[in-house]
């Protein structure tokens, strides 16, 4: 099969591979796995950003780099050495004396102060939120960033001799030619690509794609279709393999384990294994001997490789992924039943991404031996929690639910959540200030829903004042199932009359919070507790909650709620919170919660304990950290779509209609038409982009696809 050439032959980017792989026909989806294959064989891992890149700004095999087209160096966002850490994909300028440094970056990974060169790792450090500074709180964490700088074609933008010079001096790069830099404050490729690199993006395909009339929202969905494309057919590629995100050929991992003499081959790698699948040593680090160790593969290497030269620029990220694949198989085919290795131990990867791969090797096996030996736990960070007892005091304080009152000389009106207990009970506090006016007895309840008709018997209902404890609530009402628990009603009291009215009010704009609809204000803080998984209010059937579901509920019911809706949750509180027992056992709960970090539903980070004891978050610089979890609302306004459904949109739109117009490159001596530069401003115009062609580029008249 040839070999795709971008903007000599029919582009990869299509509308099939924004819908999706089942959108795809056969050929397409061979021809562009055929692509990646050899892209990743060239460039020696490959990650899903990277493969985005390659085939939107069109990546040449033959030329070995991008070759232009939409690619315009002044637009490259600049990085800053102080600056957060770019993420895997980006293409960035980098100031480096009079002339920047242009590059991609390749691969990232965790590179925090407290790793040893030998790859030792303190347990602490494995598992740890991105964003800790250790025990001591000073050790700012940073990552380690594989730039590829001759992207844009062999000592293009730089030279050898200037890149050796760079990583002799050591200011800018490392002697590996990698770049250090802050692990704050990262953002995800599409983040990226949708803000700093957003002048990027819009000069490539993509906009020529969805027409003119599309907006950010699309643009977004648009990446996001083609990135999840992408991962499917990197996972699906015969000759390629996965770690994690990085994709790499089986051919270059058989090479380095049948290479018997070369740096890092075959058998310096089952040296480097044995060592971590062995029984510790009597004294390690003039300690006694652990049964338990945690090692970091990146270090490791640099360690053990006596010829650096190896691991300069993307070789390192070749031998770490292929290191980790070794280890890999290790752990899963080579253990027994019960998940030990034949030296006695257990060997898991405990976190994915600080140096490389932080895996933990325990002598016996241990309680986690029967997980899965690829799902990070980050047990180390876990083991090295402060005891459950010690945080009974932090979780004495929260802000309060929204309630405002007004009073005039004539009407009393206030504001007030509907909680969760309130539905089940057919209760609500009533203000303080109407203590002396309002006696118990029977009054009217008039309820409105703004926007919409209520049952008769639920809209004009009577029901109970009530006295309890010096505070008067109603009582006996039967709240509309319209009323979820968390939205707020407006109350008024014309002072003596015996009708109280309440009722809703619509938003300005609609959301998806948490993956429901919602339309009438609310309270978010009562939204995080009173939503939860399991709470269940009047006419809804109880489900059976499964482990993850439980650990979400027991932080968002359990952990400290914050201003906008946050939880947190010391970690080592979360068993008791699950179990509602103090002795419960953590371990069962390490791998759905290794999940729910994996897939984004919990965050790993740090709170402080302020001086009389109680929890603070974010955490305050040189007070005590406490590690825990982390639970966010996520909020999506509906004055547009979001992007899930503009990806149906756009399945409707782009399957079966014309294609737009797409960039080639004209051949030498050629000029592009007036057709094609009148075509290619009239998009420019919409998306705010240069309006003239690329030099030695045209525009390919639309035609029709996809029927």
């Amino acid at each position: 099969m040839t070999i795709w050439t971008p903007y000599a032959d029919e582009p990869l980017f299509t509308a099939e591979l924004v819908i999706g792989p089942e959108a795809m026909s056969e050929h397409q989806r061979e021809q562009l796995t055929g692509y990646l294959e050899a892209l990743a064989c060239r460039r020696g891992v490959l990650h899903t950003a990277v493969a985005f890149n390659a085939v939107y700004f069109g990546y040449d095999l033959d030329y070995g780099g991008y070759t232009g087209g939409p690619v315009d160096f002044d637009l490259l966002p600049a990085a800053r050495l102080d600056g957060p850490a770019p993420p895997v994909g980006a293409m960035i300028s980098l100031a480096a004396g009079r002339e920047p440094l242009f590059g991609e970056v390749l691969y990232a990974e965790g590179a925090h102060p407290a790793l040893y060169d030998d790859g030792g790792v303190e347990p602490w450090l494995s598992g740890a939120p991105s964003d800790a500074t250790g025990p001591n709180g000073n050790m700012p964490p940073q990552d380690r960033l594989v730039v590829d700088f001759d992207a844009f074609g062999q000592e293009v933008t730089v030279t050898l001799e200037r890149l050796g010079r760079l990583r002799r001096k050591g200011t800018l790069l490392d002697v590996l030619g990698h770049l250090l830099m802050p692990a704050h404050s990262q953002i995800s490729f599409e983040a990226f690509l949708l803000g700093p690199a957003r002048g990027c993006l819009v000069t490539g395909p993509l906009p020529l794609l969805l027409g003119a009339d599309a907006d950010d929202t699309d643009l977004e969905a648009g990446v996001r279709g083609a990135l999840r494309t992408l991962d499917t057919l990197l996972s699906d590629a015969p000759s390629l393999r996965r770690w994690g995100p990085y994709a790499f050929s089986r051919a270059s991992l058989a090479a380095r384990l049948a290479d018997e003499e070369g740096e890092l081959g075959g058998p310096d790698l089952s040296t480097i294994i044995s060592g971590l699948t062995q029984p510790p040593s009597p004294t390690r680090r003039n300690r006694p001997a652990e049964t338990v160790t945690y090692t970091a593969l990146g270090p490791r290497l640099r360690d053990f490789a006596a010829n650096q030269a190896v691991l300069e620029g993307a070789g390192y990220a070749i031998a770490v992924c292929h290191a980790n694949a070794v280890l890999s198989d290790v752990a899963r085919r080579e253990a027994d039943e019960r998940g030990a290795l034949l030296s006695g131990g257990h060997l898991r990867l405990d976190d994915a991404r600080q140096g490389g791969g932080i895996w933990r090797a325990s002598h016996p096996p241990g309680p986690y031996a029967g997980l899965d030996p690829l799902l990070p736990l980050g047990l180390g960070w876990l083991g090295s929690l402060p005891p459950a007892a010690d945080d009974d005091a932090l979780l004495t304080a929260e802000p309060a639910a929204e309630e405002t009152l007004t009073v005039t000389d004539s009407q009393i009106d206030w504001t007030i959540p509907l909680r969760h207990r309130h539905h089940v009970q057919g209760t609500l506090p009533l203000p303080a200030q109407l203590a002396d006016e309002l006696e118990e007895k029977t009054v009217r309840l008039r309820l409105n829903h703004d926007g919409h008709d209520l049952d008769p018997d639920e809209a004009d209902q009577m029901v109970r004042v009530e006295r309890k404890d010096g505070r008067l609530s109603l009582a006996g009402v039967c709240w509309p199932l319209e009323y979820f628990p968390g939205i707020l009603l407006d109350f008024w009291w014309p002072r003596g009359a015996p009708t109280l009215n309440a009722g809703s009010t619509l938003l300005d704009v609609p959301v998806i919070l948490n993956g429901e609809f919602i339309e009438y204000r609310y309270d978010q803080g009562i939204i995080t507790r009173d939503r939860a998984p399991g709470c269940m209010v009047r006419g809804q059937r109880a489900t059976q909650l499964g482990l993850r579901d439980r650990i979400v509920r027991a932080v968002r019911r359990s952990g400290l709620l914050q201003a906008d809706g946050s939880a947190v949750l010391p970690e080592r509180m979360l068993a008791r919170a699950v179990y509602g027992d103090p002795a419960a056992n953590a371990t069962v709960l390490s791998a759905p919660v290794a999940e729910l970090l994996t897939e984004g539903l919990l965050h790993r980070t740090v709170a402080s304990r302020s001086r009389d004891g109680a929890l603070t978050f974010p955490a305050v610089h040189g007070k005590p950290e406490i590690p825990v979890l982390l639970w966010q609302p996520k909020t999506v306004p509906l004055e547009g779509s979001t992007s899930a459904q503009r990806i149906d949109d756009m399945t409707v739109r782009l399957r079966g209609y014309d294609v737009q117009s797409f960039l080639r490159r004209l051949p030498p001596g050629k000029q592009a038409s007036g057709y094609a530069r009148a075509e290619y401003r009239r998009v420019a115009e919409q998306f705010g982009f240069g309006a003239e062609l690329p030099v030695g580029y045209t525009i390919v008249r639309a035609h029709r696809r996809g029927d």
